[in-house]
């Protein structure tokens, strides 16, 4: 009966010390979580580039803002519309007519982006088709992707940005139509 006993609280004593156990392993892996998420939190920051466009991210009262720099093909061609031809691309596809005439460089695609949860969630503006959906970002093996969904994340689209620090040949050339070669000068 006594070895019966003993057993009881010995099986108490080791659940209890797999139980505080358990709790250490929770409260340190929160705590880094929570260390790792401040750190990652201005990892987004800085300028991004897709094989069409560079956009930079910069922080202002809490929120991020995304602006434009440069798109690939920032000037009308005579091939996809004669009557504007050589002029600087609009906004045309954006749904409030009185913005239709910016121009794509220097739109803010990014609203009441805030940092939650331990990523950077918002409202992201797609010039090409007029379109905004909300958005989270992370960094991914040195990438930026932002996803954006109508509803919920399961139905949308992950789009991945390359650091411009990266200076690969379609980065270069970008920089190259704002005379920003330096940026991605060999070392």
């Amino acid at each position: 009966m006594m070895v019966l006993y003993g057993l009881r609280i010995f099986c108490h004593l080791s659940r209890f010390r797999r139980s505080i156990r358990l709790s250490a392993l929770l409260l340190f892996g929160l705590l880094g979580v929570s260390a790792s998420a401040e750190s990652s939190r201005d990892d987004v920051k800085g300028m991004w580039a897709s094989p069409g466009s560079i956009f930079q991210i910069t922080e202002q009262a809490g929120r991020l803002q995304g602006e434009i720099i440069v798109i690939k093909d920032a000037v009308y061609t005579g091939e996809e519309d004669p009557e504007r031809a050589g002029m600087v691309r609009r906004d045309d596809n954006n749904p409030e007519e009185s913005l239709r005439q910016r121009t794509l460089v220097g739109i803010d695609m990014f609203s009441d982006y805030q940092y939650q949860g331990g990523q950077w969630q918002g409202s992201i503006y797609d010039p090409e088709s007029g379109n905004t959906y909300q958005s989270k970002m992370k960094l991914k093996k040195g990438n930026l992707e932002i996803r954006g969904y109508i509803g919920m994340p399961m139905f949308g689209r992950t789009a991945v940005f390359r650091p411009v620090s990266s200076c690969e040949t379609f980065i270069t050339e970008l920089l190259a139509q704002i005379d920003q070669q330096a940026s991605c000068s060999a070392d």
